[in-house]
């Protein structure tokens, strides 16, 4: 089933009727539903879309029949899944993607430490050099809107320069941008944008039940694919 949503995270369409119903049957693990799962991968691709649940049977299908693995489609699942951050779909699907397969998909495993660890301009400059980027519809929208999120989380107010770097944006389009996430100009000083107006005596305090960190999963990923 389709996961839930968060902001930024890619819109979810509803599995067709057919994937749904193969999803929900022993369709799941049968090697002809192969064909199905890349094409509606691909599709996600195109339109925008995201299911989640679909991409990781595709990948246990993968896992079933060697034989059908392809190198592009599994890279097509992880761009979805990139694009998903915070949630842990990322992970989710490196677990499932044999090792002989991750310095091929070395590119894409540093794209995601890199918004991991909030190194977003080393991200943007990584991103610029990663062909497949280019067949995944409005990816530098989601980006920007996971960036705004943490943003958000992180400082009370910021230069105006700094989210020109984070964002990868022109002066122009940061200014269009702030506008539309109501950040405000500071009346001391214009070139700084007051992105939070919540303080810390604000913020209820939540118990949230521990999250496992793959940031060693992703080390190991790393040393694997640097050595391509």
């Amino acid at each position: 089933a389709p996961c839930g949503l968060w902001a930024g995270q890619p819109p979810i369409a509803m599995s067709t009727a057919k994937i749904q119903e193969l999803l929900d049957g022993d369709g799941r693990y049968e090697r002809e539903s192969t064909a199905e799962l890349e094409a509606h991968l691909s599709q996600q691709l195109k339109s925008g879309t995201y299911d989640l649940d679909a991409n990781l049977a595709l990948l246990k299908l993968y896992l079933l029949y060697p034989e059908e693995s392809k190198v592009d489609m599994i890279e097509g699942v992880l761009l979805k899944a990139l694009l998903a951050f915070p949630a842990a779909d990322f992970s989710l699907c490196m677990y499932q993607i044999p090792e002989k397969y991750h310095t091929a998909l070395g590119e894409v495993v540093r794209l995601a430490q890199q918004l991991e660890m909030a190194k977003f301009k080393a991200f943007w400059k990584m991103a610029a050099d990663v062909e497949s980027l280019g067949q995944v519809a409005g990816w530098q929208e989601f980006v920007r809107t996971f960036i705004a999120g943490v943003v958000e989380k992180t400082y009370r107010s910021i230069r105006a320069e700094e989210l020109i770097e984070m964002l990868d944006m022109s002066a122009a389009d940061v200014e269009k941008f702030a506008k539309e996430r109501k950040w405000t100009k500071s009346k001391e000083d214009p070139g700084i944008l007051v992105v939070s107006t919540t303080t810390f005596e604000d913020k209820p305090v939540k118990v949230k039940a521990p999250v496992k960190i793959t940031y060693d999963h992703y080390k190991t990923l790393s040393l694997a694919s640097s050595a391509a």
